[in-house]
């Protein structure tokens, strides 16, 4: 792997009148972010809160100006020890059209790094190495690194367990015209899927092992992940946004309070497939590595996933093989990406 300094997730710098920034600073201050509601002008509300009395701002991050970007949407993930599942992922969201991917490595020590460099130099996705840093969550730090730095005008943050299942739309893009010019975020429902009653790891597509999930109306189904416009958001969870300007819709178009993170089902045209087990051996490797959620040195960092968590989780009371209809061309780019990174050594 080659040699190069960690980013500092932690890096701010102080507010001046030449290099302040709204979303960076909204960022690095939580307390301001957890006041500020859509639709307030932006500049109101920081002189409200006196932007020049010695608060921070994410530091030195090259943000490219919302008139510059593409009109299209980049992918964002965070991985740790991912390497069995990473060339599947990063197929299937090739071929959902997404522009660019970014994948950030939390800590891995399974040699995926290399692998990430590898796809990196071929052109298919960007890696940034992401440590983990006390009392910050490594993931939401690597979200926020992502969305000042975008280079298209949307963003969507998935971990490397969720696929994006298009169900009408031939892309990301198709997908994403079909909404008003005022949506800026767009919440796209889980469908958790089960075990399948497999214990070990087996050969084959991930996508193709596990079709057994959830039902329809299972309160998991409610949970969203989100896609949004970059240069809007100020606020980033794992499953929402907030935005300085313009409207959250679910999948439908209609108009979405995003509250905790939940939504009406909408799974017509878009779900996000949640492979939140696998089997019950590749759970337990997953339930050993922790969470890039919580923060280094949180008590539960090691144990949230405990107790019942396997249970819930294993649902498996219908079928649902959508996404296989992406299976033809998925197997194609695997070829490809596996010829291409065989050719680089």
């Amino acid at each position: 792997m080659p040699n190069r300094p960690p980013m500092d997730p932690l890096a701010t710098e102080l507010i001046t009148e030449d290099n302040f920034d709204a979303q960076r600073y909204l960022l690095a201050c939580p307390d301001l972010a957890d006041a500020y509601r859509d639709g307030l002008d932006p500049w109101t509300h920081f002189d409200a809160h006196g932007r020049h009395e010695g608060r921070q701002q994410l530091a030195g991050i090259p943000a490219v100006p919302p008139a510059a970007r593409s009109p299209g949407a980049t992918l964002c993930s965070i991985a740790r020890n991912e390497g069995p599942y990473l060339v599947e992922w990063i197929a299937f969201h090739r071929l959902m059209g997404f522009e660019r991917i970014i994948i950030y490595s939390n800590d891995s020590d399974d040699g995926s790094d290399d692998l990430l460099d590898r796809l990196a130099a071929c052109g298919l996705i960007e890696h940034r190495i992401w440590p983990g840093v006390e009392g910050r969550s490594s993931q939401i730090s690597a979200y926020q690194d992502a969305t000042v730095r975008c280079e298209t005008r949307w963003i969507a943050f998935l971990d490397l367990d969720e696929y994006l299942n298009l169900k009408d739309d031939a892309s990301i893009g198709g997908f994403l015209a079909r909404f008003d010019p005022d949506v800026a975020a767009i919440a796209l429902n889980w469908r958790l899927f089960g075990s399948a009653g497999l214990i070990d790891h087996a050969p084959g597509l991930l996508t193709e092992r596990f079709t057994r999930a959830s039902p329809l109306d299972h309160p998991f189904s409610r949970q969203i992940k989100t896609i949004a416009v970059a240069s809007e958001i100020y606020r980033i969870t794992a499953h929402r946004v907030r935005l300085m300007r313009g409207r959250y819709a679910d999948a439908s178009g209609a108009p979405l309070d995003p509250g905790r993170g939940f939504a009406p089902v909408r799974y017509e045209r878009v779900q996000v497939n949640h492979y939140v087990l696998k089997s019950r051996a590749e759970f337990e490797r997953k339930r050993s590595r922790g969470s890039g959620l919580r923060a280094v040195g949180d008590p539960m960092k090691f144990t949230h996933r405990d107790g019942s968590y396997f249970d819930d989780h294993d649902r498996n009371e219908t079928v649902d093989d959508t996404i296989l209809r992406w299976r033809p061309a998925l197997t194609g780019e695997i070829a490809r990406i596996e010829a291409m990174l065989l050719a680089s050594g």
